[in-house]
């Protein structure tokens, strides 16, 4: 909780002006929020530019940020605002798409010994199925933070990573497969 305190300390000192708050909130994220936009995105310049979009925009508007949520869920909301501007320019679309009704329930997702082939299954998701499952599992963000970072509702975010961790599975089970048949 400490942390969340002063990262919340960090943005009202950059609301209030002061740049050496937003430096350490760069320092904190940068990295992270590269990340994010990359994973949708999937361009190193656009991520590059993508990422100091970001925190110029949170520099902007860190006086709107009221701290009922954390910090994160904020930043990664900006980001994500930030990437979309970047997709509607590049005139690409990114849909939204309905998701299949699946009847049956699906176990964890297996962490295969190759994490290689974990990073390249993850690849092939598509961007909302690797979105959701980057804000799951290396945010580590509630379904809730997710939904807020999305703007979906919260069982829409449920669906999407229960049919990613799904879609996620069966993929590593082709890559092993695959690299079992090529050997």
């Amino acid at each position: 909780m400490e942390g969340k305190m002063d990262e919340v300390a960090l943005i009202r000192g950059v609301a209030k002006g002061d740049e050496e708050a937003l430096k350490k909130l760069i320092r904190l994220y940068k990295d992270r929020v590269f990340l994010y936009v990359y994973g949708l995105l999937r361009n190193y310049e656009d991520s590059e530019e993508a990422t100091a979009e970001t925190f110029f925009q949170i520099w902007r508007s860190a006086k709107k940020f009221k701290g009922f949520s954390k910090p994160s869920t904020w930043i990664f909301g900006v980001a994500r605002n930030v990437a979309m501007n970047i997709l509607r320019k590049r005139r690409k679309e990114f849909k939204t798409f309905e998701l299949e009704d699946w009847d049956s329930p699906v176990e964890d997702v297996e962490v295969p010994e190759n994490v290689e082939l974990l990073r390249r299954a993850i690849e092939m998701l598509s961007p909302a199925h690797r979105e959701v499952i980057h804000l799951a599992f290396y945010e580590d963000m509630s379904y809730s933070e997710i939904a807020e970072v999305l703007g979906i509702p919260e069982n829409t975010v449920k669906t999407r990573v229960f049919h990613a961790k799904k879609k996620l599975r069966d993929l590593v089970k082709e890559l092993e497969n695959g690299d079992k048949g090529s050997s």
